[in-house]
């Protein structure tokens, strides 16, 4: 078995995955030790929404890099492919964000002046594309640029990916501790054997608390549990993601909508419950009438990493050299894979990073406030 490696990343979900198969291009040895199986985490949980639009409200390096995250998908997705043969499943019909007064449909203008591709449709028009939408809304806010992809399948197509092009991807392997060594930069103490490496990754979301801590580093990062839902409708047609009072609807196709979610902060259970998911359906009664007609086919939950300013952190730890985090994605860990994948790769490799990028997502940004 294969012990010694140029990069280790602790966490396989779509973050790591993503770090992963960008070290791999750069033919870099790289592995993934996840403690479960890849993509059970946060990443299973999610619904997949890439909304750089809908999510994000200032033009600031976090707006760009998530559009620019959002944009790689469309290249990634031929390329994620043609090496897996695993379809991420890009959707990018859009998304209305609702409006049902005068000072909603305001807010939402707002917007309007930040990227002309953005739209403001009347109450008709919205109708005219989403029938099955209660009529007694003002507006909506068009965003064409906020697709979805399959959160799962994406995260395996990186991993596949990775895989081809050399990376080991290693499942069921806590990673206990990470200690300097003599003889090797790092070494990753797990159920079954020591992992050597030059590069550490620490990309386990909300779980990267534990490395945190231990590392010396208090960055006040926490969990936001996250209930979600999916049901079945032949009553109801949707072409585009529905975005309301921070709660989403996703059409997965074949009447299946995944909807979502709550946020219940320092909760560490990962278990839905009841009240939660029956907040989510008062919530869509509103919006979709015909939701009281639906089967429902699931629900489930997942644990957000959130930071302080919401901001992930992407780069290396303040005093140790080759020892990295790319954690705290919080809401947005889908859309931003695929940047954060490029950008961890990047710094290791040595190629040039957005200074813009290095400062929003570096962990020193935090340190100072908590210390005060």
């Amino acid at each position: 078995m294969k012990t010694d490696y140029d990069v280790a990343i602790v966490g396989g979900g779509i973050i790591g995955q993503s770090i992963a198969y960008h070290l791999a291009k750069e033919n870099v040895s790289v592995v993934v030790l996840e403690g479960n199986a890849v993509g059970s985490g946060a990443t299973r949980a999610a619904a997949g929404m890439l909304g750089a639009n809908s999510e994000l409200d200032d033009d600031d390096a976090f707006y760009q890099f998530a559009k620019e995250s959002q944009r790689y998908y469309h290249t990634l997705n031929q390329e994620l492919f043609d090496l897996s043969q695993v379809s991420i499943q890009l959707f990018d019909r859009g998304m209305y964000k609702l409006a049902y007064n005068e000072e909603e449909a305001e807010t939402l203008k707002r917007a309007l002046p930040m990227n002309s591709t953005l739209e403001w449709h009347p109450r008709e028009q919205v109708l005219k594309h989403e029938p099955t939408l209660s009529s007694d809304l003002v507006g909506a806010l068009y965003i064409p640029e906020d697709g979805h992809v399959s959160p799962v399948d994406t995260c395996l197509a990186f991993s596949k990916s990775a895989r081809f092009l050399g990376a080991d991807i290693v499942e069921n392997v806590p990673v206990h501790s990470i200690e300097k060594t003599d003889e090797k930069d790092y070494a990753l103490q797990t159920a079954k054997g020591t992992y050597y490496s030059k590069h550490v990754v620490i990309a386990n979301g909300v779980w990267s608390h534990y490395f945190l801590k231990n590392l010396d580093l208090q960055l006040g990062m926490k969990p936001v549990k996250g209930e979600c839902l999916s049901v079945k409708s032949d009553k109801i047609k949707l072409e585009k993601t529905i975005f309301y009072d921070h709660c989403y609807i996703v059409p997965k196709g074949n009447g299946k909508l995944v909807i979502g979610a709550t946020m219940v902060e320092d909760d560490w259970t990962t278990e839905p419950t009841f009240g939660g998911i029956q907040s989510l359906m008062n919530k869509m009664a509103p919006i979709l009438p015909d939701i009281k007609y639906a089967t429902l086919l699931d629900t489930w939950a997942g644990l957000r990493p959130q930071t302080i300013d919401g901001k992930p952190y992407i780069g290396q730890h303040p005093s140790g050299e080759h020892l990295y985090f790319a954690t705290g994605h919080y809401r947005n860990g889908i859309l931003l894979a695929p940047k954060t994948g490029e950008m961890m790769a990047n710094l290791i490799v040595g190629k040039q990073v957005k200074k813009e990028y290095v400062e929003a997502f570096s962990l020193t940004r935090h340190i100072q406030q908590v210390m005060r």
